[in-house]
């Protein structure tokens, strides 16, 4: 009968040791899971443009770059986001020319790009430290779908210039890639900074007027700077 007891006590511990460790394990693999989480927030920034193949140079026109945003974040280091923006792109130019019929003429150009924009980015977040202070670096890349709402252009030039709607329109579609980075400003505020460039031609050559044409086509070139706020400070993490 001891002999008995010994095993029921010893058969007693060795469940609740399994039972222990079997708790211990689905902590583990739960703290260690990646917990997959959803940060909204709202952008507002600007557009420094030009339009490669109008025969400028230059990042001067400004537009919009405001909507809202939706980032899933995988992990501390990885995700994905999406946002909605109206953004404004295109082209400005002016430049002093000496006529030979008018004399000295500042010549002007001016594109008008509206688009409804969805940019679609990869992120990574690493450490770094920048004077001094540890920040995150999100890191991101990616490529954005455009629809353009409405579109102008206009010129002034020592010589007449042709300028067609129905001739001389643009694409009504435009993809970009789009490289990027951002770090927090204060609290659930950030600062973000882009690069994007057309993929694909927002006009060919025979649809440029007269004169404002080089290369294959014209091409969006743009850089961004725009202020996010999340509702929550998912992004923040580490």
């Amino acid at each position: 009968m001891p002999r008995l007891k010994g095993y029921i006590y010893l058969a007693f511990v060795l469940s609740c040791s399994f039972s222990i460790a079997r708790v211990s394990a689905q902590d583990s693999y739960y703290i260690e899971e990646p917990h997959m989480s959803f940060s909204g927030g709202l952008i507002f920034g600007t557009n420094f443009a030009q339009v490669d193949g109008d025969t400028y140079w230059g990042y001067h026109k400004v537009g919009l770059n405001t909507g809202a945003t939706v980032y899933i974040h995988f992990s501390k280091r990885t995700g994905i986001s999406m946002d909605l923006l109206y953004s404004g792109k295109g082209s400005r130019a002016a430049s002093t020319v000496t006529s030979q019929n008018l004399g000295l003429v500042i010549e002007q150009y001016h594109i008008d790009l509206n688009y409804i924009e969805i940019p679609i980015t990869f992120h990574l977040r690493q450490s770094a430290v920048i004077m001094d202070e540890r920040r995150v670096i999100d890191f991101e890349l990616g490529a954005s779908y455009a629809r353009l709402i409405n579109s102008s252009e206009w010129a002034q030039t020592d010589y007449p210039v042709v300028i067609d709607p129905n001739v001389n329109y643009f694409n009504t579609d435009d993809i970009n890639g789009i490289i990027g980075a951002s770090t927090k400003l204060y609290k659930n505020l950030n600062v973000n900074i882009r690069y994007q460039y057309s993929l694909k031609t927002i006009r060919p050559v025979d649809r440029v007027p007269l004169g404002f044409s080089y290369g294959n086509g014209q091409y969006n070139n743009v850089c961004v700077l725009r202020l996010v706020y999340y509702f929550n400070n998912n992004s923040q993490q580490y």
